[in-house]
C-alpha cells in the first residue's frame, strides 16, 4: 500500500467515544520502516499520553489543523499485526455485528503479541588462532577453568545459558565474565516450540473412497462461490473427504483452516491430520499457553505450516494465500462467540473465503435449521452421505421410558435395560460411552421442610453439588460455598440433594460395576493442560472401560471397542425454555448415539427419556433429519422465530438495579418511537432468564423483525441515539444478533 505523509490509527481503548480514525504525522526516521496493521505507540488527549495504536491506513491529507497535528512516537514490532484483508474483515464485523473496530481488530490479533517470543542462545565469539590462544591462557589458572569448560562445550553447538548452567552444573559467574571480555555472545532468534513428537507419527495414506465420498469430495473441488454443506451420518467418512481436499488445496500452494467445536476434538482430529501431513499441521487453541499460540500464528504467518485446526479463534489464522476452510460438526452454537464482539464464526469463515476466492466447506449428521434453510434457497450447495463405509450398519436405538421405571420401583439413575446392556458389554471386555449434559453431582440443594433452595447471592442461581469437594458451586461466577448443615432459612436439618450430574452418574457406576475402569470429562475434570488428550488417550487405548461425560464426548470421537452408548436423560436440553431446545437435543441424541458401532462391532444406543413420546426424540432415535427438519420449521415459521426472523437482544447490566432498569426503559421508549409503523415487534423490558450474574442486575429488550438489514439499522440507530441522550455510565449495553444464549 502507497504510504502518505500520515497514518491513519485506531486507538487500543475500546470505547465508542474514541471508535474513529485519528490522523498522525509519520517521522521521517519512522518512513521507511512503517506498514499497514502496524503497532505503533501515539500521543492522545490533552497530556499526550502514549497510547497503542493500529495502523490502518495512510493518507497524504488530513484535516487536522498543522499545529494540532501530532507525530507517531515509535514502531513497537518488526513486523506487521494486520494484513490489508484482516483489518477488511475487522471493518466488515464492526459493522456486522455493531461494535467497535478496536474490539474487533484485538479479536483477531493474537494472545501473547505482547510476549518477546525470543530465544538467547550463548555462541563463541572468537575463531581460529584466537580461540586456542584464549584456551591455552585459561589452562594455566585453576580458578579460571570453569570459563575453560564453558568454551569447550560451545565449540560444539549453542545453548541457552540455562542449559550451560544445567550441563556443567555452574553458577552463571563465568558466562558473565566471558561474555564481558568478548569471548562469548548472546544470539537472539524467534523461539521456536516442538509441535509435536514427529518421530512417533505414523504416516497414513488416502482411503479409497466410496461413491458418495468420492461424489462428494468432486462437488467441493468443482463447486464455485458457494459454499458446499457434507451432510453425512455418524461415521460416514466426512474426515476423509476433508483430508484430500486439503491434500488438493495443498498441491495447488494454498492453505487449510480446519474449524471444530470443542477443544476436546482437537487432539483427535490433529492425530488424524498430522499422521496425513506431519509438520505442515498446527494447532491452536486456548488451553495452550501466550507463549505457544504466538508460535504457532507466526508460522502461520510466514507460511512456515499449511494447515491450522482449533476451535472458533482459529479462523482468524493470518494465511496469505487461504484455500479452503472446513467447518465440521458446523451445528454446533460454540462457533458464535458469547464475549464482545459476538462473532459467529461460520460467518466470518464465508467472509474470509468470499476475500481469497477460498473454498468453503461445512460437515455434519445434523445440520442446523439456519444451514439447512439456506440450502432451500440456493445459497449452500448440498451432498448427502447416507452410508457408513464398508456398509457398517447404524446402531440399534432403544428409548426407555423413566415414569415407567420409577413406577415399577426402579430408583436408580440407570433404567433396568441400561443396566442390563452395560453387564453385558462390560462382560465382552468392550466399552461404554454415557452421556449427560450436566455437571456436577446434584444440580440443586433444597430443605425438604420449607422448601427454601440454597443459591447463590451474587448470580440469583441455585448451587450445584459437588460431591468431591464435599461443596456447593456456582457455575456462573464460580463461588464456592460449604454444604450447610441446616437450612438457613428454618434451622431443619433434612437437606436433600435433587437432580443428576456427571459426578452422581459417576458414583452410581462405582456402585453398581465397582470392577469397572472409569473416566469423567466434564469442566471440572479437563481444567489442566493436555487433561483432553490425556482422558481421550487413556479410553482410546482401551485403559478405561466406560468414559462419562457432557457435551465434550457427545461428537467427533472414533473409539472402535466402544458398542454402547447410554443417554442417561435425554429430556435436560428439551425443557431449557429455548427455542432452539428441540434442536439442540436433536443434535446431542443424533450425535452420542453415533459414537457406537464405529468399526467391525455392532453398536446399541440407550435412550432415557420422561418424554418418549416426543417426535424429537423418536426421530433423533431415527436418525430422520428430514423429517424433523419439516415438522421444526414448521413450528419456527408459525412463531416467526430464525430462520424465518431475525432476533436482536439488547441486554442492560450494572451494579445498580434501578439504574438498570431506568437505563433499559428509557432505550425502550426510543425503540417504541422509531417503531411508530410497528414493522418490528418488540418484546420487554423484562429480567433476564439468570437476572443477576456476578452481582450485576441484567434486563434485556427482544427485537424482532424479517430482514436483518433493515432490522439491525433500526436498533443501531435507537441505541446510537440512547447513547447521546443524559446516560448512566454505571449501566452497560450489550447487543447481539440471533445470540445462541437467552440467559
Amino acid at each position: 500500500m502507497k504510504k502518505g505523509h500520515f497514518a491513519q490509527v485506531i486507538l487500543s481503548t475500546a470505547h465508542t467515544d474514541i471508535d474513529k480514525i485519528f490522523d498522525y504525522e509519520i517521522p521521517f526516521l519512522l518512513m521507511a520502516d512503517i506498514q499497514l496493521g502496524m503497532r505503533v505507540l501515539v500521543p492522545f488527549g490533552f497530556r499526550n499520553t502514549s497510547t497503542e495504536g493500529y495502523v490502518v491506513g495512510f493518507t497524504d491529507q488530513t484535516q487536522v489543523p498543522e499545529f494540532k497535528i501530532k507525530a507517531i512516537s515509535s514502531i513497537m514490532d518488526k513486523y506487521s499485526v494486520f494484513s490489508k484483508e484482516m483489518i477488511e474483515l475487522a471493518w466488515w464485523m464492526k459493522e456486522k455485528y455493531y461494535t467497535t473496530l478496536t474490539q474487533c481488530l484485538q479479536t483477531i490479533m493474537p494472545t501473547g503479541i505482547n510476549m518477546k517470543n525470543e530465544v538467547k542462545t550463548l555462541i563463541l565469539n572468537i575463531s581460529g588462532s584466537e580461540l586456542e590462544e584464549e584456551i591455552e591462557t585459561l589452562k594455566k589458572y585453576e580458578s579460571r577453568r570453569v570459563q575453560l569448560m564453558v568454551i569447550e562445550l560451545l565449540q560444539h553447538g549453542e545453548y541457552t545459558a540455562a542449559t550451560v548452567k544445567s550441563k556443567l552444573k555452574i553458577t552463571d559467574s563465568a558466562i558473565k565474565t566471558l561474555l564481558k571480555r568478548g569471548v562469548i555472545k548472546e544470539n537472539i532468534h524467534q523461539q521456536r516450540r516442538k509441535l509435536f513428537d514427529a518421530e512417533n507419527i505414523q504416516k497414513t495414506a488416502p482411503l479409497r473412497f466410496t461413491e458418495e465420498q468420492k461424489n462428494a469430495f468432486d462437488i467441493i473441488m468443482t463447486e464455485g462461490e458457494k459454499p458446499v454443506l457434507v451432510h453425512g451420518v455418524t461415521g460416514s467418512g466426512k474426515t476423509e473427504i476433508y483430508l484430500q481436499s486439503i491434500e488438493k488445496v495443498i498441491a495447488m500452494g494454498k492453505q487449510a483452516i480446519v474449524l471444530v467445536p470443542e477443544i476436546s476434538l482437537t487432539p483427535q482430529m490433529t492425530g488424524r491430520f498430522i499422521s496425513r501431513f506431519g509438520e505442515k499441521v498446527a494447532v491452536s487453541h486456548s488451553r495452550m499457553s501466550a507463549g505457544e499460540r504466538i508460535d504457532v500464528w507466526q508460522r502461520a504467518k510466514n507460511s512456515e505450516i499449511s494447515i491450522m485446526i482449533g476451535p472458533r479463534s482459529a479462523v482468524f489464522t493470518p494465511f496469505n494465500n487461504l484455500g479452503i476452510i472446513i467447518i465440521d460438526e458446523e451445528h454446533e452454537g460454540s462457533y458464535k462467540s458469547d464475549t464482545t464482539p459476538k462473532y459467529d464464526a461460520r460467518e466470518v469463515a464465508e467472509f474470509r473465503c468470499a476475500q481469497s476466492n477460498a473454498k468453503m466447506v461445512y460437515g455434519t449428521a445434523t445440520p442446523s435449521l439456519k444451514t439447512y434453510y439456506r440450502v432451500e434457497k440456493g445459497e449452500i450447495s448440498l451432498v448427502v452421505l447416507k452410508d457408513r463405509p464398508l456398509n457398517r450398519p447404524m446402531p440399534q436405538t432403544e428409548i426407555v421410558d423413566m415414569r415407567r421405571e420409577l413406577e415399577e420401583g426402579n430408583r436408580s439413575i440407570f433404567s433396568r435395560k441400561l443396566y442390563e446392556e452395560m453387564k453385558a458389554v462390560l462382560s465382552k471386555g468392550q466399552q461404554i460411552m454415557l452421556f449427560i449434559n450436566r455437571r456436577g453431582f446434584s444440580t440443586f440443594v433444597s430443605c425438604r421442610k420449607c422448601g427454601h433452595v440454597m443459591m447463590c447471592t451474587s448470580c440469583n442461581v441455585s448451587y450445584t453439588y459437588h460431591s468431591a469437594e464435599n461443596q456447593l458451586r456456582c457455575h456462573y461466577c464460580g463461588k464456592k460455598v460449604e454444604v450447610p448443615k441446616i437450612c438457613p432459612e428454618c434451622g431443619s436439618k433434612y437437606i436433600k440433594y435433587f437432580g443428576t450430574g456427571t459426578q452422581k452418574v459417576e458414583d452410581e457406576v462405582h456402585r453398581y460395576f465397582p470392577r469397572a475402569r472409569v473416566l469423567r470429562m466434564d469442566m471440572d475434570t479437563t481444567k489442566k493442560k493436555n487433561s483432553y488428550k490425556n482422558i481421550l488417550t487413556t479410553f482410546g487405548n482401551g485403559e478405561a472401560d466406560i468414559l462419562i461425560g457432557t457435551q465434550m464426548i457427545a461428537k467427533g470421537h472414533d473409539f472402535p471397542k466402544v458398542t454402547l452408548v447410554g443417554i442417561i436423560a435425554a429430556d435436560l436440553s428439551l425443557n431449557s425454555g429455548d427455542f432452539r431446545g428441540g434442536e439442540t437435543t436433536f443434535q446431542l441424541i443424533t450425535q452420542v448415539s453415533g459414537r457406537a458401532g464405529r468399526d467391525s462391532l455392532a453398536g446399541k444406543v440407550v435412550i432415557q427419556t420422561y418424554q418418549p413420546e416426543s417426535y424429537i426424540i423418536n426421530l433423533a432415535a431415527q436418525c430422520n433429519y428430514e423429517e424433523f427438519y419439516e415438522k421444526e420449521t414448521l413450528l419456527r415459521k408459525t412463531m416467526a422465530y430464525p430462520p424465518f426472523s431475525n432476533i436482536f437482544t439488547v441486554l442492560a447490566f450494572g451494579k445498580n438495579e434501578k439504574d438498570v432498569i431506568d437505563e433499559i426503559q428509557r432505550l425502550s421508549y426510543i425503540l417504541i418511537e422509531k417503531n411508530s409503523n410497528k414493522i418490528f415487534e418488540i418484546l420487554g423490558p423484562s429480567p433476564a432468564i439468570i437476572s443477576k450474574i456476578k452481582d450485576e442486575y441484567r434486563w434485556r429488550i427482544f427485537v424482532k423483525g424479517e430482514n436483518e438489514d433493515e432490522l439491525r439499522k433500526f436498533v443501531t440507530d435507537s441505541v446510537d441515539k440512547f447513547r447521546m441522550g443524559t446516560k448512566k455510565s454505571s449501566v452497560l449495553l450489550n447487543i447481539a444478533l440471533n445470540s445462541q444464549s437467552i440467559i
